[in-house]
């Protein structure tokens, strides 16, 4: 395990301390999101040409916070960085599959501390919580091929450019068929999603209606959330930003363990959400917007 160090030129600097992990946080990314997580990246890694394994991936993916491993340091003044601060050097290692340089990144902090033990390098380096999206910013930085997930367990290499791929992915297909169920989720939840969205629909000029609802797609036993979107605009940036943008602003109005599906009318869902529900938000033209 190596660590990217000045000579390199390839340091990931932050201003704070706001990253350090604390036992709360320690405590709800073990016993909330572990076993979720685990759960689709095995459903995606048994069969990754399984668009739902994929879409659900990618869902969970995007709302899980990594351990990652760093030595930490004091940021000096110099001729190259004005600003004091605490200096983050992330480690990486070589998978030997690829012989590729990655990130590892963990999703349980026990399981980081025993392959560090196995590396000699427990007591040098501490963890950081980072989401994917924080993750794949500072590995760019860093020149790497990408991240390694849980290193000893599933070795499951995301590189940035598989990376991107995902972020273009929608969390909704429109081929389905006709054996999902949809039904109005509790209003109080519902209502605090309601309220996430509303503020960034409203920038949104190509976004006409839109309803949250719950669906239970095929083979599940669960509802999950759902925000189906009229949307007069280009697809390719509805599917790689809006939806995105959307998902993360609702993020904390989600209950632990659950995911937001988006979609479109043009959707098959989306028609069955047209004919029976009353949508929640609807542009109105000149001053007048709900």
């Amino acid at each position: 395990m190596q660590l990217m160090n000045d000579e390199d030129k390839r340091i990931v600097q932050v201003e704070n301390g706001d990253n350090s992990v604390s036992q709360d946080n320690k405590k709800s990314l073990m016993q909330l999101d572990l076993v979720r997580f685990e759960k689709r990246l095995q459903e995606f890694m048994a069969n990754p040409q399984n668009t739902t394994n994929e879409m659900e991936f990618v869902s969970v993916l995007c709302s899980t916070l990594f351990y990652v491993p760093v030595m930490v340091g004091r940021q000096q003044i110099s001729r190259n960085s004005m600003n004091p601060g605490l200096k983050m050097d992330i480690a990486t290692m070589t998978f030997l599959a690829d012989g590729n340089q990655y990130v590892p990144i963990f999703s349980d902090i026990n399981r980081m501390n025993e392959f560090l033990k196995t590396t000699g390098r427990r007591t040098e380096l501490r963890p950081v919580l980072l989401n994917i999206s924080e993750l794949m910013y500072q590995v760019k930085k860093i020149n790497v091929v990408g991240v390694l997930i849980e290193p000893g367990k599933f070795n499951f290499p995301l590189s940035t450019e598989y990376w991107s791929y995902l972020e273009m992915s929608r969390p909704i297909e429109a081929s389905m068929g006709d054996n999902f169920k949809l039904k109005i989720m509790p209003r109080d939840i519902t209502s605090r999603i309601e309220d996430k969205l509303k503020p960034k629909l409203r920038w949104q000029k190509k976004v006409k209606r839109a309803w949250v609802l719950g669906v239970q797609l095929p083979g599940k036993d669960v509802y999950e959330y759902l925000t189906i979107l009229e949307y007069n605009g280009d697809k390719d940036k509805f599917q790689g930003e809006i939806a995105r943008k959307l998902a993360l602003a609702v993020r904390d109005a989600l209950p632990r363990g659950k995911d937001l599906l988006i979609g479109t009318t043009e959707d098959f869902v989306g028609q069955a959400v047209i004919e029976n529900f009353t949508p929640f938000y609807v542009r109105k033209s000149g001053f007048l917007r709900r």
